[in-house]
């Protein structure tokens, strides 16, 4: 009976030694386990998937070509100064007129004398490149108001202008003839012989128009001859403005 319960005391203990070995097996087979997983890739809220990315990489523009650098001693000797063409337009050279302030005006320039520059234009109508750089010279003359609105231009007028010089001496002076297309040596000419007296041309100052002046008070009647003579001018284009005085001519 001894003997029965040490040998069953014996196998209670070889099981529980393989218990604690199986144990500490586990853990090293899951740390094993656990070295070995790789996940898989997963993608972020806005990440790209690598077949994107590679798509993008494929799609990216090429490099441009290097050149290669020369020292200046490797070229060979100057003999003349170099002569350089450049854009009656825009004053560039011809292959920096696109990168300048009116590329449109220059392409026709470019397109007939420096194709070699710019071989994308080659399919292009050089009749429609000239009409283009037209509109564009054009547009530039006009002066727009904000918003684009085109200004509007002032509407031509006649005035005349009473002025005294030394006392009772007084000179009618007329402007503005020339906005109607009237030369001024004429209607000169003919205030001289319409009123027997002096009258000439005198050229305004610090960008004022020029004047027809007559020698004498004759607002009321400069305004019939005028418009009796030149039908073009109605009655309600002139204006008298306020009586002043002419100032002395410069001392020689």
């Amino acid at each position: 009976m001894p003997e029965d319960k040490e040998e069953s005391q014996g196998e209670e203990e070889e099981e529980e030694e393989e218990s604690e070995d199986e144990e500490e097996e586990k853990p090293a087979a899951k740390d094993a386990k656990k070295a070995d997983f790789k996940p898989p890739p997963r993608n972020e809220k806005g990440a790209e998937s690598p077949e994107k990315a590679a798509g993008k990489e494929a799609e990216a523009p090429a490099k441009p070509a290097e050149v290669e650098f020369k020292p200046h001693d490797s070229y060979p000797p100057m003999k003349a100064a170099a002569e350089i063409v450049y854009c009656p337009v825009c004053s560039l050279p011809p292959d920096f007129c696109i990168f300048g302030p009116c590329w449109e005006k220059c392409k026709p320039w470019c397109m007939e004398n420096f194709p070699e520059y710019y071989p994308e234009l080659s399919g292009a109508n050089i009749d429609d490149a000239k009409k283009t750089a037209q509109e564009a010279a054009e547009k530039g003359k006009e002066k727009l108001l904000p918003g684009g609105k085109k200004r509007r231009e002032n509407s031509p007028r006649v005035t005349i202008r009473k002025l005294t010089r030394g006392g009772r001496k007084c000179v009618t002076s007329v402007a503005g003839l020339e906005g109607f297309g009237v030369k001024l040596d004429g209607v000169a000419k003919l205030f001289k012989k319409k009123f027997a007296c002096g009258s000439a041309v005198v050229k305004g100052d610090n960008g004022a128009p020029d004047t027809v002046d007559v020698q004498g008070d004759f607002e009321d009647e400069i305004i019939d001859i005028i418009t009796q003579e030149y039908k073009d001018i109605p009655r309600e284009k002139f204006s008298t403005l306020e009586s002043g005085t002419k100032k002395k001519g410069k001392p020689k």
